[in-house]
């Protein structure tokens, strides 16, 4: 029994560097410019053994958006630990005007390119969790007695989801002139005054200079 464990723990191991080492080079070199033949040389391994755990490319794929998912579930989960629901959006969004377009061009490219079918499956998912997220964010800010109380979750939740994607493709569009910050400032100050009733927006007022 304990070798099955150990071995167990041996393999989720190496299918986790695989991943890792995976993600940076992707990151830095684009999807189509890794072969299999980089990532193992990177981790001194055979074809053979990463066929073990990645039957192919398209899988590695896969699991290197899992993974980044992973990352920003547990990095958000540590910052909204204990916040508000006001805090909680203006923190997720200030983080955002500072990471947010630092994502690998090439990465990107080349997922919407060249694994068309990986992109749109992780990007319904994507749009699914942001939208439950952010139901669920609204809840909480109506039952603390920030937000309004005849807000249309569903609706507005929805709306986020997609605004979210469109956002961003304005960024990529002109960078210079549409900016992270005058972007994450507009887009906060138009998310506070949808949804804030004025308990909540006198919190904001008193608590943060958003613009910082």
């Amino acid at each position: 029994m304990q070798l099955e464990i150990s071995k167990k723990s041996i393999m989720e191991n190496q299918h986790e560097n695989i991943v890792i080492i995976a993600s940076r080079l992707f990151e830095q070199f684009g999807i189509r410019s890794v072969s299999i033949d980089n990532v193992c040389k990177e981790l001194r391994i055979s074809k053979k053994t990463f066929y073990t755990y990645f039957p192919q490319k398209e899988d590695l794929v896969e699991a290197v958006l899992i993974y980044h998912r992973a990352m920003q579930y547990e990095k958000f989960s540590k910052m909204f630990k204990n916040k508000n629901a006001i805090d909680s959006l203006i923190i997720s969004i200030k983080e955002i005007r500072k990471t947010g377009g630092h994502e690998s061009q090439a990465m990107c490219f080349d997922l919407e390119k060249y694994y068309p079918k990986v992109n749109e499956k992780f990007e319904e998912i994507t749009r699914t969790e942001i939208r439950n997220g952010f139901g669920k964010f609204l809840r909480q800010g109506i039952e603390e007695g920030y937000f309004r109380e005849d807000l249309d979750v569903e609706l507005i939740a929805f709306f986020h989801s997609v605004q979210v994607k469109k956002t961003f493709d304005l960024m990529a569009l002109d960078p210079k002139k549409y900016t992270k910050k005058r972007i994450m400032d507009f887009f906060i100050d138009l998310m506070i005054h949808l949804i804030a009733n004025e308990k909540g927006l006198k919190y904001v007022e008193e608590n943060y200079n958003i613009t910082e």
